[in-house]
Protein backbone atom coordinates (compact mmCIF):
# COMPACT_ATOMS: atom_id res chain seq x y z
CA UNK A 1 0.00 0.00 0.00
CA UNK A 2 3.09 2.45 1.05
CA UNK A 3 4.50 1.32 -2.33
CA UNK A 4 1.56 2.13 -4.51
CA UNK A 5 0.86 5.94 -2.21
CA UNK A 6 4.51 6.31 -2.93
CA UNK A 7 4.46 5.93 -6.77
CA UNK A 8 1.29 7.79 -7.51
CA UNK A 9 2.73 11.25 -5.34
CA UNK A 10 5.52 10.65 -8.03
CA UNK A 11 3.19 10.09 -10.95
CA UNK A 12 1.69 13.08 -9.78
CA UNK A 13 4.92 15.34 -9.28
CA UNK A 14 5.89 14.15 -12.91
CA UNK A 15 1.97 15.73 -14.22
CA UNK A 16 2.76 18.83 -12.38
CA UNK A 17 5.79 19.00 -14.29
CA UNK A 18 4.69 18.99 -17.61
CA UNK A 19 1.66 20.86 -16.50
CA UNK A 20 4.13 23.48 -15.37
CA UNK A 21 6.66 23.37 -18.54
CA UNK A 22 3.77 23.73 -21.23
CA UNK A 23 2.68 26.92 -18.80
CA UNK A 24 6.18 28.19 -19.42
CA UNK A 25 6.15 27.35 -22.91
CA UNK A 26 3.15 29.54 -23.26
CA UNK A 27 4.72 32.25 -21.13
CA UNK A 28 7.68 32.14 -23.80
CA UNK A 29 5.79 32.23 -26.91
CA UNK A 30 3.53 34.98 -25.48
CA UNK A 31 7.44 37.09 -24.69
CA UNK A 32 7.09 37.03 -20.84
CA UNK A 33 11.01 35.68 -20.94
CA UNK A 34 11.22 35.82 -16.93
CA UNK A 35 7.81 34.61 -15.93
CA UNK A 36 8.73 31.79 -18.32
CA UNK A 37 12.06 31.02 -17.22
CA UNK A 38 11.42 31.14 -13.15
CA UNK A 39 8.23 28.51 -14.65
CA UNK A 40 10.55 26.12 -15.73
CA UNK A 41 12.83 26.31 -13.13
CA UNK A 42 9.97 25.62 -10.53
CA UNK A 43 8.78 22.71 -12.97
CA UNK A 44 12.33 21.13 -12.60
CA UNK A 45 11.95 21.06 -8.80
CA UNK A 46 9.80 18.67 -8.95
CA UNK A 47 11.02 16.01 -10.62
CA UNK A 48 15.15 14.13 -10.28
CA UNK A 49 15.86 14.54 -13.52
CA UNK A 50 15.39 16.80 -15.67
CA UNK A 51 15.98 16.22 -19.73
CA UNK A 52 17.55 18.19 -21.92
CA UNK A 53 15.29 19.40 -24.36
CA UNK A 54 13.98 21.20 -21.04
CA UNK A 55 17.40 22.75 -20.16
CA UNK A 56 17.78 23.65 -23.80
CA UNK A 57 14.65 25.86 -23.64
CA UNK A 58 16.02 27.40 -20.76
CA UNK A 59 19.30 28.34 -21.91
CA UNK A 60 17.41 29.94 -25.28
CA UNK A 61 15.34 32.11 -22.80
CA UNK A 62 18.23 32.90 -20.75
CA UNK A 63 20.25 34.12 -24.50
CA UNK A 64 17.49 36.30 -24.95
CA UNK A 65 17.99 38.28 -21.79
CA UNK A 66 21.31 38.32 -21.96
CA UNK A 67 21.66 36.70 -18.57
CA UNK A 68 25.42 34.87 -18.84
CA UNK A 69 25.08 33.29 -15.75
CA UNK A 70 22.36 30.99 -16.79
CA UNK A 71 23.65 30.76 -19.82
CA UNK A 72 26.63 29.25 -18.42
CA UNK A 73 24.87 27.43 -15.87
CA UNK A 74 22.99 25.77 -18.47
CA UNK A 75 25.40 25.16 -20.64
CA UNK A 76 27.44 23.04 -18.19
CA UNK A 77 24.67 21.10 -16.76
CA UNK A 78 23.71 19.93 -20.70
CA UNK A 79 27.44 18.78 -20.99
CA UNK A 80 26.87 17.02 -17.93
CA UNK A 81 24.29 15.29 -18.93
CA UNK A 82 24.91 14.79 -22.53
CA UNK A 83 26.73 11.18 -22.80
CA UNK A 84 24.75 9.70 -19.68
CA UNK A 85 25.97 8.22 -16.08
CA UNK A 86 26.30 4.49 -17.77
CA UNK A 87 29.57 4.47 -19.92
CA UNK A 88 28.37 0.35 -20.15
CA UNK A 89 24.99 0.45 -21.05
CA UNK A 90 25.84 3.11 -23.64
CA UNK A 91 28.10 0.60 -25.45
CA UNK A 92 25.75 -2.26 -25.07
CA UNK A 93 23.03 0.09 -26.68
CA UNK A 94 25.47 1.26 -29.50
CA UNK A 95 25.64 -2.59 -30.31
CA UNK A 96 22.31 -2.86 -30.41
CA UNK A 97 21.88 -0.27 -32.80
CA UNK A 98 24.16 -1.35 -35.25
CA UNK A 99 22.05 -4.50 -35.83
CA UNK A 100 18.52 -2.04 -35.75
CA UNK A 101 20.09 0.02 -39.05
CA UNK A 102 22.07 -2.79 -40.67
CA UNK A 103 18.53 -4.20 -42.04
CA UNK A 104 17.38 -0.96 -42.77
CA UNK A 105 20.35 0.11 -44.81
CA UNK A 106 21.95 -1.15 -48.15
CA UNK A 107 20.97 -4.36 -49.92
CA UNK A 108 18.42 -4.84 -46.65
CA UNK A 109 16.62 -1.84 -47.25
CA UNK A 110 16.51 -2.03 -51.18
CA UNK A 111 15.13 -5.53 -51.32
CA UNK A 112 12.49 -4.84 -48.42
CA UNK A 113 11.15 -1.41 -49.66
CA UNK A 114 8.81 -2.79 -52.24
CA UNK A 115 6.68 -4.82 -49.86
CA UNK A 116 6.83 -1.85 -47.40
CA UNK A 117 5.37 0.49 -50.24
CA UNK A 118 2.93 -2.38 -50.98
CA UNK A 119 1.87 -2.70 -47.07
CA UNK A 120 1.60 1.50 -46.96
CA UNK A 121 0.49 2.75 -50.07
CA UNK A 122 -0.32 0.44 -52.98
CA UNK A 123 -2.56 -1.96 -51.46
CA UNK A 124 -3.36 -3.63 -54.99
CA UNK A 125 -0.20 -5.49 -54.84
CA UNK A 126 0.19 -8.90 -56.27
CA UNK A 127 0.83 -10.80 -53.49
CA UNK A 128 1.50 -14.02 -55.57
CA UNK A 129 4.31 -12.05 -57.28
CA UNK A 130 7.80 -13.29 -57.09
CA UNK A 131 9.10 -9.63 -56.37
CA UNK A 132 6.48 -9.61 -53.54
CA UNK A 133 7.45 -13.02 -51.88
CA UNK A 134 11.19 -12.17 -52.11
CA UNK A 135 10.59 -8.68 -50.57
CA UNK A 136 8.35 -9.59 -48.07
CA UNK A 137 10.95 -12.53 -47.05
CA UNK A 138 13.39 -9.71 -46.24
CA UNK A 139 10.82 -7.44 -44.67
CA UNK A 140 9.90 -10.51 -42.39
CA UNK A 141 13.42 -11.58 -41.45
CA UNK A 142 14.48 -7.63 -40.65
CA UNK A 143 11.18 -8.40 -38.09
CA UNK A 144 12.74 -11.21 -36.63
CA UNK A 145 15.96 -9.42 -35.92
CA UNK A 146 13.50 -6.59 -34.46
CA UNK A 147 12.37 -9.21 -32.28
CA UNK A 148 15.74 -10.45 -31.11
CA UNK A 149 17.10 -7.18 -30.17
CA UNK A 150 13.87 -5.73 -28.34
CA UNK A 151 14.40 -8.99 -25.85
CA UNK A 152 17.97 -8.26 -25.43
CA UNK A 153 16.53 -4.31 -24.85
CA UNK A 154 13.78 -6.30 -22.23
CA UNK A 155 16.34 -8.07 -20.36
CA UNK A 156 18.78 -4.62 -20.17
CA UNK A 157 15.26 -2.89 -18.51
CA UNK A 158 14.83 -6.05 -16.04
CA UNK A 159 18.46 -5.64 -14.67
CA UNK A 160 18.57 -1.87 -14.88
CA UNK A 161 15.20 -0.40 -15.06
CA UNK A 162 13.89 1.62 -18.08
CA UNK A 163 16.96 3.46 -19.77
CA UNK A 164 16.50 6.40 -20.53
CA UNK A 165 18.52 9.16 -21.57
CA UNK A 166 19.84 9.40 -17.88
CA UNK A 167 22.03 6.28 -18.39
CA UNK A 168 22.83 6.61 -21.81
CA UNK A 169 22.87 10.35 -23.12
CA UNK A 170 20.97 12.04 -25.70
CA UNK A 171 22.45 9.57 -28.43
CA UNK A 172 22.12 6.39 -26.57
CA UNK A 173 18.69 7.61 -25.99
CA UNK A 174 17.59 8.03 -29.57
CA UNK A 175 18.88 4.27 -30.56
CA UNK A 176 16.39 3.27 -27.24
CA UNK A 177 13.52 4.69 -29.25
CA UNK A 178 14.59 3.37 -32.33
CA UNK A 179 14.67 -0.03 -31.49
CA UNK A 180 11.54 0.73 -29.55
CA UNK A 181 9.81 2.15 -32.22
CA UNK A 182 10.85 -0.87 -34.41
CA UNK A 183 9.15 -3.54 -31.98
CA UNK A 184 6.10 -3.86 -34.29
CA UNK A 185 4.69 -7.35 -33.21
CA UNK A 186 3.31 -5.87 -30.01
CA UNK A 187 0.17 -4.71 -31.81
CA UNK A 188 -1.46 -4.99 -28.68
CA UNK A 189 1.42 -2.92 -26.79
CA UNK A 190 0.77 -6.20 -24.00
CA UNK A 191 4.64 -5.77 -23.48
CA UNK A 192 5.50 -2.11 -24.17
CA UNK A 193 2.44 -0.32 -22.59
CA UNK A 194 3.33 -1.38 -18.72
CA UNK A 195 6.82 -0.93 -19.36
CA UNK A 196 6.73 2.73 -20.88
CA UNK A 197 3.85 4.03 -18.36
CA UNK A 198 5.99 2.68 -15.59
CA UNK A 199 9.04 4.60 -16.92
CA UNK A 200 7.25 8.07 -17.38
CA UNK A 201 5.73 7.89 -14.07
CA UNK A 202 9.47 7.56 -12.65
CA UNK A 203 10.59 10.50 -15.17
CA UNK A 204 12.51 7.99 -17.18
CA UNK A 205 11.00 9.16 -20.37
CA UNK A 206 9.11 12.15 -21.69
CA UNK A 207 5.27 11.17 -23.28
CA UNK A 208 5.62 12.12 -26.34
CA UNK A 209 8.23 9.08 -26.93
CA UNK A 210 6.22 6.82 -24.54
CA UNK A 211 3.24 7.21 -27.11
CA UNK A 212 4.72 7.25 -30.44
CA UNK A 213 5.34 3.52 -29.65
CA UNK A 214 2.49 2.33 -28.65
CA UNK A 215 0.88 4.33 -31.42
CA UNK A 216 2.71 3.35 -34.13
CA UNK A 217 2.19 -0.55 -33.06
CA UNK A 218 -1.18 -0.59 -31.92
CA UNK A 219 -3.29 -2.52 -34.46
CA UNK A 220 -0.61 -3.04 -36.49
CA UNK A 221 -1.75 -0.26 -39.01
CA UNK A 222 -1.46 3.50 -38.15
CA UNK A 223 -5.13 4.15 -38.72
CA UNK A 224 -5.74 2.42 -35.30
CA UNK A 225 -4.21 4.85 -32.47
CA UNK A 226 -4.86 5.73 -28.80
CA UNK A 227 -3.03 9.20 -28.78
CA UNK A 228 -3.04 9.91 -32.20
CA UNK A 229 0.43 11.20 -32.21
CA UNK A 230 2.09 8.78 -34.94
CA UNK A 231 2.62 10.58 -38.53
CA UNK A 232 -0.17 8.99 -41.13
CA UNK A 233 -0.68 9.72 -44.34
CA UNK A 234 -3.19 7.01 -46.54
CA UNK A 235 -6.09 6.53 -48.50
CA UNK A 236 -7.96 5.05 -45.19
CA UNK A 237 -9.42 7.75 -42.89
CA UNK A 238 -8.87 7.68 -39.05
CA UNK A 239 -10.42 5.75 -36.81
CA UNK A 240 -11.93 9.08 -34.84
CA UNK A 241 -14.41 11.50 -35.41
CA UNK A 242 -14.43 14.95 -34.48
CA UNK A 243 -16.98 13.99 -31.35
CA UNK A 244 -13.96 11.97 -30.34
CA UNK A 245 -11.12 14.70 -29.60
CA UNK A 246 -12.42 15.66 -26.27
CA UNK A 247 -11.49 12.17 -24.87
CA UNK A 248 -8.71 12.36 -27.01
CA UNK A 249 -7.20 15.85 -25.70
CA UNK A 250 -7.95 14.40 -21.74
CA UNK A 251 -6.12 11.02 -22.31
CA UNK A 252 -2.89 13.07 -23.58
CA UNK A 253 -3.65 15.65 -21.05
CA UNK A 254 -3.67 12.69 -18.55
CA UNK A 255 -0.27 11.55 -19.50
CA UNK A 256 1.13 15.36 -19.67
CA UNK A 257 0.71 16.32 -23.15
CA UNK A 258 -1.25 20.03 -22.92
CA UNK A 259 -2.62 22.40 -25.66
CA UNK A 260 -1.95 19.74 -28.45
CA UNK A 261 -5.08 19.14 -30.91
CA UNK A 262 -5.70 16.76 -33.75
CA UNK A 263 -7.48 16.68 -36.47
CA UNK A 264 -7.47 14.93 -39.71
CA UNK A 265 -7.98 15.96 -43.60
CA UNK A 266 -7.63 15.49 -47.17
CA UNK A 267 -3.96 16.01 -48.26
CA UNK A 268 -3.77 17.26 -51.85
CA UNK A 269 -0.33 17.65 -51.77
CA UNK A 270 0.76 14.25 -51.48
CA UNK A 271 2.47 12.93 -54.13
CA UNK A 272 0.80 9.50 -53.73
CA UNK A 273 -2.55 11.05 -54.49
CA UNK A 274 -1.39 11.24 -57.93
CA UNK A 275 -0.78 7.25 -57.79
CA UNK A 276 -3.18 5.72 -55.39
CA UNK A 277 -5.90 8.36 -54.80
CA UNK A 278 -7.20 10.51 -52.08
CA UNK A 279 -4.88 10.70 -48.91
CA UNK A 280 -5.71 11.28 -45.24
CA UNK A 281 -3.57 12.96 -42.96
CA UNK A 282 -3.19 12.94 -39.24
CA UNK A 283 -2.59 16.28 -38.04
CA UNK A 284 -1.36 17.47 -34.58
CA UNK A 285 -1.37 21.54 -34.17
CA UNK A 286 -1.44 24.27 -31.50
CA UNK A 287 -2.99 26.82 -30.93
CA UNK A 288 -1.43 28.66 -28.44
Amino acid sequence: MLIMLALNAMAQDINEFYFEANTARKLAKAGKIDSAISTYENAFKKVDYVFITYLERVKRLAELNNDNARVKKYTLQIKKQWEGTSPKLRAIIDSLIIVDQYVRTGKSSRKMKYYVNCKLYNHNCNVQSKRYKESKKWFDESERKDSLNMAFLLNLFEQYGFIGEELVGVNGFLSVRAILLHYDRDTTNAVLEPILEKAREEGKIVPWYMVESLDRHLGGKYNIQKYWLWPYVDKEKLQFTEADIPQIMKLREDIGIYDLWVKQEIDKFNIYTIFYGKQWRLINYRKN
